[in-house]
């Protein structure tokens, strides 16, 4: 075998047109619902995690002609797929299975899941000679039978219905077996939140266990502490869900957390939005700003949690006691913030020793009646600081980065700043991630394609 269709590589050349949402409803979203409910129906319900995918719409937003199961990349997109020749193979013939239209794949849409035998993505064939001589060209092989199961190193197909393993070299014919014969009663379509994916209205949608999404990547300890953590901040909270936008000029996601009756779980702490005109007052542009609000109720909620958990919070009283209000800061470059910084903190009016003795530490200070500011050097960078209050308008927290700064050159990626934000929302918490691009007169996609073509 040459290699698997989806390997590494080829898992983060897709991640370019799926993870920037991971990076909210705008007009420009595509409004018609994409139906996957048939795919959803061979979705275990044990599933820890299932992501539906709006092929159509990301194609179509990719250049791309879409006319029923044909599928014809535009310009920018074939010179994109062309390019990748000079990586591994099997990296370029993982983008053409769902981007080039040679596959056979049904447009339609997608779904990938996780269990316990892997991640997969699973989604329809159109063309079933087609996709079958697809493989066979890049794989080397032939398909065999396994348990009634036409398997090909890490693809599986069940009439035409085909799924691919994102985390193995080679697929488990039992388990497709088992996936194909689901019943309605064993499926994911008993989930609440099943309907938010079968008929999508977004680019993408998903749902996750809490558990599930952090298993593979925590040790036991730390799991113990995230789940302290979540029951601290959330009342109830199971699983949480997302969806994604790729809309002209940038891309959107907005992730909540939710209990186990599919809805917001309820934010256990004061969730006070920031002052617009506290960020504006830090300066007129940097490369880093962020804001928090930091109020007395707040203060107080933590010092109680942390209090009747056995925790020291307690001893940070003298420092964060007359804390009320927005903490804002604007930096020019991380890597030498004191080049140019400027940053805010709002009191009760009456600034502790022990907070100006820890601000003075960082940068010189300056009382202003309720304020406490502090600067040094000279603040500059590509964000607009009026801008970015906008952005982080009606949050608790957030934080908004261009990616000109020490390096990332994100103009070569044709991307132009990130915006993260903690929103209070429905008696719950949602996290609204904005990735802006670089051209504003076209689809995010297209902008990325074009710049890594």
């Amino acid at each position: 075998m040459k290699t698997s269709i989806i390997n590494s590589k080829a898992v983060r050349l897709m991640a370019i047109c799926l993870i920037v949402g991971l990076l909210p409803l705008f007009n420009s979203c595509k409004k018609e619902a994409a139906d996957v409910s048939d795919l959803l129906s061979k979705v275990p319900s044990s599933a820890g995690m299932v992501m539906g995918v709006n092929l159509e719409s990301i194609l179509e937003k990719m250049g791309c002609e879409v006319n029923g199961a044909e599928i014809t990349p535009g310009k920018d997109l074939s010179a994109f797929i062309d390019s990748l020749k000079g990586s591994s193979e099997g990296s370029n013939e993982a983008v053409k299975l769902f981007l080039s239209g040679e596959s056979g794949i049904d447009p339609a849409g997608a779904i990938v899941f996780s269990d316990a035998y892997g991640v997969y993505v699973t989604a329809m064939v159109a063309d079933t000679p087609k996709f079958t001589e697809f493989v066979k060209k890049q794989s080397g092989k032939d398909f065999t039978e396994e348990n009634g199961v036409k398997v090909c190193d890490n693809v599986a197909m069940v009439g035409a219905h085909v799924w691919v393993s994102l985390t193995s070299s080679s697929v488990d014919s039992k388990a497709i077996k088992n996936y194909a014969s689901l019943e309605s009663g064993q499926s994911f379509m008993t989930n609440g939140f099943s309907s938010n994916i079968s008929n999508m209205t977004h680019d993408i949608v998903g749902w996750g266990q809490l558990g599930a999404l952090t298993r593979n990547r925590m040790g036991v300890g730390d799991m113990a502490m995230l789940n302290m953590v979540v029951g601290m901040l959330f009342d109830g909270a199971t699983s949480s869900s997302f969806y994604a936008d790729f809309l002209k000029g940038e891309a959107k996601c907005v992730a909540t957390v939710l209990n186990d009756k599919g809805e917001p779980a309820k934010y256990l702490l004061p969730a006070e939005k920031v002052s617009v005109a506290d960020i504006k007052s830090l300066g007129a542009s940097a490369d880093i700003v962020g804001a928090v609000s930091i109020t007395k109720d707040l203060v107080k909620k933590i010092d109680k949690l942390s209090s009747s958990l056995g925790g020291g919070f307690g001893s940070m009283m003298s420092i964060v006691g007359s804390l009320d209000g927005t903490s804002a800061i604007a930096v020019s470059d991380m890597e030498n913030p004191m080049a140019g910084l400027s940053a805010v903190v709002t009191t009760d009016g009456n600034p502790s020793l022990d907070l100006m003795n820890l601000l003075s530490q960082l940068a010189p200070t300056k009382k202003d009646g309720k304020y406490v500011r502090m600067s040094s050097g000279t603040l500059q960078g590509d964000i607009d600081i009026a801008e970015a209050s906008e952005i982080l308008k009606g949050s608790t927290a957030g934080v908004v980065v261009g990616t000109g700064f020490h390096g990332m050159e994100g103009d070569k990626m044709g991307l132009k700043s990130v915006a993260v934000t903690l929103r209070s929302e429905k008696g719950g918490i949602t996290f609204d991630v904005t990735a802006k691009s670089t051209d504003s007169s076209e689809n995010i996609l297209l902008t990325f394609i074009k710049k890594n073509k």
